[in-house]
């Protein structure tokens, strides 16, 4: 069901809007009537102008009559001067004509009184110019005294009529001045106003919309990062204010469910310890039946040698002492084995000391003799003599141990396995090279994974690699595997050298 604003943004900026509208139409109103003004006053200027004008030519007109009336009164050119008294006569009329008729094709703009005090002046000039016509007509009448007066008494009028121009020209001028004045006014004032509506625009916008939205932002912000904390709410009673509720009525929900996911996580993850811990248990039981398997193999080897050479009878002193120690030898590597094998969940080493890598390889040697030759494997092994590294001995030979079977188990009968150890900088480096198939590209990052293994099933469980792994690295050590010259797979070791005064220990 949609929830509805009391009071929505599209109100709220609508409101906003027609308010500055209808100030900006009203300084727009008033600007244009004192346009108009303006116009009318100019127009009131050009008008005046045009009846200065018409008053100059027409004292102009006065003084020519009043010569005229000399030359008629002396004889002298008489009816010439008449003539020409006639024309500015007549020119007259035209002038007082166009004074009444006002501005071609408009109303006059002048104030009425003056345009009253005008008709009256021209009415006044336009009958003592009748009259003074109406003497001259008369045939070779003399110019008197009256007619002199009269021409002087209607430029008088005509200087009055100059005058009241001049002053309506005048007040036109000041009218206008007056009202452009005013109409500045307004243009600064509507500037003003259209600033100042531009801020309060401005504000509104970012006090109703971006601060809102900028708190929201924020809001969502800190819940993606998984902080559900209550923050300052946004009160406004419209669409973002509603949407802003809506989050947070949405986040504490979210808040709510994330504490019972995280209950039924950590639930979760005990019943997984607990099946990860059986699980770890269940790889140490593999990993101790693999291990033990190899000393174990080893042992009965031996057991079973002695057991055919004394029903031969062929079993010599010597050769019993040798079986014995190889099989005690085992049996104590066996007891290491378990040992290392139950302190797999500690991630330190052994106790390390100083391991000669060319004891080390001979004590290699003896233990898996009898295994290669049952499979008709040699082991040829190559060391510098006095090439040493610091570790653990009976976790190395381990290691070596579990290189060298598998290399024998993938090599076939007659064949070799070659070991050999070499300085490289500060590390010594031990490859085991077998001449079997190969390890394809494909499973070379796998080879190591725990429980990954290609021998058929019951030969082998995939731990052996992945414990030689974990010894080497133990030791501060890499183990690669890559192609071998021969054509098989070479296993490469590389374990940081010892420092020379350590002490040697013969294992």
């Amino acid at each position: 069901m949609e929830r509805s604003v009391p009071f929505p943004l599209r109100r709220k900026l609508g409101l906003f809007a027609l308010g500055l509208v209808l100030l900006l139409a009203a300084a727009s109103v008033v600007g244009i009537l004192q346009l108009a003004a303006i116009r009318t006053d100019a127009k009131r200027l050009l008008e005046e102008s045009r009846e200065l004008a018409l008053a100059h030519d027409l004292d102009a007109h006065f003084e020519s009559i009043g010569i005229l009336l000399k030359l008629v009164d002396a004889d002298i050119q008489g009816s010439l001067a008449r003539e020409y008294l006639q024309m500015q006569m007549r020119d007259m009329y035209q002038f007082l004509r166009e004074l009444d008729a006002g501005p071609q094709g408009e109303i006059d703009p002048s104030r009425a009184s003056h345009q009253a005090e005008e008709r009256q002046l021209t009415a006044m000039l336009r009958e003592r110019l009748k009259a003074l016509e109406e003497h001259v007509k008369v045939a070779r009448s003399a110019v008197t005294d009256v007619d002199r007066a009269s021409v002087q008494d209607m430029a008088a009028q005509g200087k009055e009529l100059e005058n009241e121009g001049l002053e309506e020209a005048e007040h036109a001028h000041r009218d206008l001045e007056k009202r452009s004045q005013h109409a500045l006014t307004i243009m600064l004032a509507t500037v003003g106003v259209a600033i100042v509506g531009l801020l309060a625009t401005l504000w509104f916008v970012l006090r109703t919309v971006v601060q809102p939205l900028r708190l929201l932002k924020e809001r969502a912000d800190a819940v993606g990062q998984g902080d559900f904390t209550p923050r300052a709410r946004i009160h406004s009673q419209d669409e973002l204010g509603d949407f802003a509720r809506a989050f947070d009525d949405m986040a504490q929900k979210v808040a709510a469910t994330q504490v019972a996911l995280q209950d039924r996580v950590a639930t979760k993850t005990r019943e997984l310890a607990r099946a990860a811990r059986y699980a770890d248990l269940g790889v140490l039981a593999a990993g101790i039946a693999h291990e033990i398997n190899n000393p174990l193999a080893t042992i009965a080897t031996c057991a079973e040698g002695m057991q055919r050479r004394m029903d031969r009878g062929t079993l010599e002193r010597g050769q019993e002492t040798e079986y014995f120690r190889t099989i005690a030898s085992e049996a104590y590597r066996a007891r290491d084995i378990t040992q290392r094998l139950l302190s797999l969940a500690r991630p330190e080493p052994g106790p390390a000391t100083r391991v000669v890598l060319a004891t080390l390889l001979a004590e290699l040697q003896r233990v898996t003799k009898h295994q290669l030759e049952r499979r008709s494997v040699k082991l040829e092994v190559e060391s510098a003599p006095a090439l040493a590294v610091r570790g653990n001995s009976g976790e190395l030979l381990q290691a070596l141990v579990n290189l060298v079977l598998n290399a024998r188990d993938a090599s076939p009968a007659g064949k070799s396995v070659r070991i050999a150890a070499r300085r490289e900088g500060s590390a010594a480096v031990i490859d085991v090279d077998d001449e079997g198939g190969g390890v394809p590209p494909e499973l070379v990052e796998r080879i190591f994974e725990p429980f990954f293994t290609t021998k058929q099933p019951g030969e082998g469980t995939g731990l052996g690699l992945s414990l030689v792994a974990a010894i080497v690295e133990g030791h501060g050590g890499t183990i690669t595997v890559g192609p071998a010259p021969s054509g098989g797979a070479r296993f490469r070791v590389r374990i940081p050298l010892d420092s020379p005064h350590w002490t040697e220990v013969m294992t």
